[in-house]
Formats: C-alpha cells, structure tokens, sequence
C-alpha cells in the first residue's frame, strides 16, 4: 500500500531497472494501493483484462475439460460445457467467468463421482426388500398353524430369488465399476505421456519426443479405445453407473446455488 515499507523497497529497483514485475490485481485494489502512489504508479503499465464472453469461456473449458474428467474419473459431455458457460453468465451475478463456470464443472463432476461410488438403486432396493422379508420370516418362527408354515416356504423361495438377483447387480456393478476404473486409468497415463513428450520436445530431447508422440500415446489411445467399446458393450442392456455429466447435472448444481428450480435452467 502507500508508503508501506515494501512499496518503498520495491520503487528504487524498478527506477534503476533492476527488478521486472508484472502483478494482477482489482480495479479497486489498484485504485486503493498502486493509483494513490505516483512514484509508484510510474513504474507500471496497466493492462485492462475484461471478463471472457460466454464463447471465449466454452473455449477454455473444452482445454480444460480432460484434466477433469482425470482428476474426477468421469466424462465430461460437450453439452455440460456450454450449459455451465451460458447457465452461469445468466444466472450467476456476483461472481465472473470462467471461474463461476469452471465451478459448476468441478462441483458437477465431484458430486457424480460420489454417485459412482455409492451403493446404486436397484442393489439397494433389492437389499431393502430382503431386510423385509428376513424380518417377516423371524417373526413367523414361533408360529405353528399351517397358513404361517407355508407362508415361511413362500418367503425362503422369494429370499432365494432376490438373493440371486442381488449377486447378479453387484457382479454387474463391480464389472462396470472396475472398467471405468481402467479408462481413467488410461487418461491419467495419456495425460502424463503428453506432458512428458511436451518437456522433451522443449528440452531438444526429440528422440524420446517422437518415442512418446508416436509409439506410447498412440498405443495409450488404442487401449482407451476399447475400454470405451467395453464399457459401452456391458451398459447395452442394462446401465447401472452414470459415468458423464451432461447439461442437467450442470443445470441442477446452478439450481442448487441459486434456487431456481432445474425445470426453469433447462
């Protein structure tokens, strides 16, 4: 701020030249400590940085949009981008974009990374009932009449068949669970190869560039691409994981801080 003993420190090396700075910083900040010092203001050019529109915030979420879905081991729908962009300029005022919009991306894929790893529905309905029956077949125990023993027969049978039907969910549940495991996997290493052949490239290292270019990534791609076949394969018939977010998970997070109910965003 003005006068502050750091302030004081700083304007000697940028008169002589020795020190290069360049800050980021409020409209209100710059006005309170860099505007009201002369000697201070002097040595800086400001730079008006505007928020991004709507398009330019699409676009940098699509660059961001993988390490995301690596980060949170799920896929990231184009329409989820646009959504968060344009859902969050209308409806989101005290914040900016792409920050705001970002958010809603974050949030959207952490909250169905949560759904993923809990119990699903059909598995826990099933549990449910069975808690039920269990229930009803102990309080038959002590009863001795007909009616009660042959309705302890229809229980044991009716057990026996959610019980089946409940191993046959979890084993589907474990499959899908252990292949999405695998394609995120897969991007972790993708992302990885990437940024190792990027440091190569810029090191002059072009041998191992063109190694990690055009051997590992391309075989990277390829086992991604049929974890992907897999995945789609398994979920044909029945699909218990929802592993992208789309424009109603964005549209329900927006709704979740503004209160507008989703029925109005989408």
């Amino acid at each position: 701020g003005l006068n502050s003993p750091f302030s004081n420190m700083l304007k000697p090396a940028l008169a002589r030249g020795e020190l290069r700075a360049i800050g980021a910083t409020t409209l209100d900040e710059y006005r309170k400590n860099i505007e009201k010092d002369a000697a201070l203001e002097r040595r800086f050019q400001p730079i008006y940085i505007g928020e991004p529109s709507v398009e330019d915030t699409i676009a940098i979420l699509r660059g961001l949009k993988e390490r995301y879905e690596v980060h949170h081991g799920v896929r990231i729908k184009d329409s989820a981008i646009i959504a968060a962009a344009r859902l969050s300029h209308r409806y989101i005022s005290e914040r900016f974009l792409p920050d705001k919009a970002i958010d809603l991306i974050d949030e959207a894929a952490s909250g169905l990374r949560m759904e993923m790893d809990s119990c699903p529905t059909e598995i826990d309905e099933v549990e449910r009932r069975i808690t039920q029956l269990q229930i009803e077949k102990e309080a038959l125990k002590k009863e001795k009449d007909t009616e009660s023993q042959a309705r302890r027969a229809e229980l044991e049978r009716e057990l026996a068949n959610l019980r089946e039907k409940s191993d046959q969910l979890k084993l589907h549940w474990n499959d899908e669970k252990a292949i999405i495991q695998e394609i995120r996997e897969a991007k972790e290493k993708i992302e990885q190869a990437r940024i190792e052949s990027e440091k190569a490239e810029r090191e002059g290292r072009l041998e191992i560039a063109a190694k990690l270019r055009y051997g590992t990534l391309i075989e990277l791609e390829k086992s991604l691409k049929e974890e992907n076949e897999r995945l789609a394969l398994l979920q044909k018939n029945q699909k218990m994981l929802k592993e992208e977010i789309d424009e109603e998970d964005i549209a329900e997070v927006v709704s979740k801080w503004t209160g507008i109910p989703t029925s109005r965003l989408i």
